[in-house]
């Protein structure tokens, strides 16, 4: 399954050498052949082109990078409307707005994150029986990492302090639900939807879909500048005039 067990297996790099890697593009690299599957059952020539060598460049890079692109304009205004989260720290993801990494490490990156897809899935293949406990302990390490992230407030030292989003609870999860309900709905009723991963990954991009819509409504949207911003209305914990 694309997540978690993906990006539990490669994410460690960013933990081993921080400056080396760039994170997101390792996590969305290791989704990035899944992504395929929005078109299972269509007979577009994604597949088996998204899983093979040349797939990784004419496939993979591509859409990670897009992928960079988006989460990174988005992450501050999603990482203010999600909770606190503890031990996870959720609101310091605000932060990843700021990449902190040249463009030639977020491409080895995205490209070292594909690679790591393939070899599992090919570690599946040549042992079945390791497909499903891999999905647990996966799901496992993507929250034992994500304590170890958020307790060591790490992806504050990564990229610094998120800025200072408006908070606007009510515009941002109507525009969420409205893009991404919608998408989820009609997942049983698309071509290949018998396949788990398949309509699995369908509904984590419908969900992807809604909170990036929601971001740009909540920044661009009717509103976003009317009036002066109140200290009731920043993210608490969070200082400074909103971008």
């Amino acid at each position: 399954m694309t997540f978690p067990a993906h990006p539990a297996g490669i994410l460690p790099l960013k933990l081993w050498r921080p400056r080396w890697w760039d994170g997101m593009a390792l996590v969305l690299g290791s989704m990035s052949p899944d992504l395929a599957y929005l078109v299972d059952g269509s007979g577009l020539p994604v597949w088996p082109f998204s899983h093979q060598l040349v797939g990784l460049v004419g496939w993979c890079l591509p859409i990670t990078l897009i992928g960079c692109l988006l989460v990174r304009r988005a992450a501050p205004v999603v990482a203010a409307h999600l909770p606190a989260g503890g031990r996870f720290a959720f609101d310091d993801y605000g932060a990843l707005r700021f990449s902190g990494h040249p463009w030639p490490v977020t491409v080895v990156s995205a490209l070292v994150g594909a690679a790591s897809h393939l070899v599992l899935d090919a570690v599946e293949q040549r042992f079945p029986v390791l497909e499903q406990p891999g999905y647990l302990l996966g799901a496992i390490a993507i929250v034992g990492l994500g304590i170890v992230i958020g307790r060591g407030r790490l992806v504050r030292r990564w990229h610094g302090d998120p800025p200072s989003v408006v908070r606007r609870p009510g515009l941002f999860w109507t525009v969420t639900a409205v893009v991404a309900l919608p998408g989820i709905a009609v997942s049983p009723f698309l071509p290949a939807a018998f396949l788990f991963h398949t309509t699995g990954v369908r509904v984590l991009t419908a969900l992807a879909a809604g909170l990036l819509a929601a971001a740009l409504v909540c920044t661009h949207g009717p509103g976003r500048t009317a009036g002066p911003v109140r200290n009731d209305e920043l993210r608490p914990g969070r200082t400074g005039r909103a971008p």
